[in-house]
């Protein structure tokens, strides 16, 4: 198995050359791939000097991911978020799922510095992901064959993961791996509540139809103040 690993970033330089450590130090991750949306604090650098390849694309999860995918090489694709840390066991994990006849999968999470929000996160994931719900950052893996089947990640500035695993999913059995997915809290650190009924409006919104343009807008306009 040739394991490639794709990393969307936009001003990440806090964390992604943790995550590059991480992965340079763990056997058989065959590249590493960053697509960056337009950096303007030292991210590119700090991906050029950590070993990965730099790719660019205009910025938006779904378009980078996209952009991201298509420069890659390996057989396997996952899928990391910049302030993620993977287990050491990665490939092995996700090798001994693709052998038992997965079509993809994610792994476990866990927020060290979540709080409590964090724990009642970690708590509530293995509900979800009965349903055939989660998330980016959970890291998402998948052979690059069903990658190219159900279309890739979708162009859109939000919601891409939504839509992608609503493919996976319906393409076969998928893994929930131990992992963990060592994960940060900072998109909640400062506001948890205000934090957890942004992102459960956003998700009804979008399962009502809202468009994933005026949903980024939102988020945006809604989503730091």
């Amino acid at each position: 198995m040739q394991l490639s690993v794709v990393i969307p970033t936009l001003n990440e330089a806090e964390n992604i050359g943790a995550l590059l450590e991480r992965l340079s130090s763990t056997p058989g991750v065959s590249e590493v791939v960053v697509c960056d949306g337009g950096s303007t604090d030292g991210t590119r650098e700090i991906v050029r000097s950590g070993g990965a390849r730099l790719v660019e694309s205009e910025p938006g999860r779904g378009a980078q991911l996209r952009t991201g995918a298509s420069e890659t090489r390996g057989d396997v694709l996952l899928f990391l978020h910049a302030d993620v840390v993977p287990p050491r066991d990665l490939v092995a994990q996700i090798e001994g799922a693709l052998d038992r006849g997965c079509v993809g999968g994610n792994f476990r999470l866990r927020y060290p510095e979540g709080g409590a929000l964090g724990r009642w996160l970690e708590a509530l994931a293995p509900f979800y992901r009965r349903l055939g719900r989660y998330y980016g950052d959970s890291g998402i893996f998948v052979p690059r064959p069903v990658h190219d089947e159900i279309g890739g990640f979708p162009r859109i500035p939000i919601m891409e993961d939504v839509v992608f695993v609503r493919r996976l999913e319906a393409a076969g059995r998928t893994a929930y791996l131990p992992g963990p997915m060592v994960s940060s809290s900072r998109r909640w650190e400062r506001r948890p509540l205000r934090t957890l009924l942004l992102w459960a409006f956003m998700q009804s919104a979008f399962a009502l139809g809202a468009s994933p343009h005026e949903l980024a807008s939102f988020y945006r306009a809604h989503g730091k103040g």
